[in-house]
């Protein structure tokens, strides 16, 4: 070591931007691009079905309805999530710490400790 201080690779600001393109690209990774298009798709052919609506308005009023889906996510998603439906991760002091309500269902679930490594 020559005792030297090397500024850091990269700014507080780039840091931060890097990782939140790290998260977007790992959030659009959970989304189904594909069943998305198929469903815009169908749309489009079930608009065209309906009676009064003009040819060259299909395409545009099928995209209208699946941006106004897409545009309610943020709220349904975070509604969803609150909701208990997706498990704790095991081992997550966060989740762990995070108040539950209780299952409607059955018994309470059981609880694993987190898998310790041995060093």
């Amino acid at each position: 070591m020559s005792g030297e201080i090397h500024p850091p690779l990269l700014t507080p600001a780039q840091a931060a931007g890097l990782l939140e393109q790290v998260v977007f690209e790992q959030v659009l990774e959970c989304v189904d691009l594909d069943a998305l298009c198929r469903l815009e798709q169908s749309l489009t052919l079930l608009v065209g079905e309906i009676d009064g609506i003009p040819g060259d308005r299909v395409c545009e009023l099928a995209k209208d309805m699946l941006d106004r889906a897409l545009l309610r996510l943020p709220d349904d998603i975070w509604h969803y999530l609150r909701a208990g439906v997706v498990p704790p991760a095991v081992g997550c002091e966060l989740c762990e710490d995070e108040p539950r309500p209780p299952r409607p269902d059955s018994r309470p679930p059981a609880r694993h400790s987190p898998t310790r490594l041995k060093s």
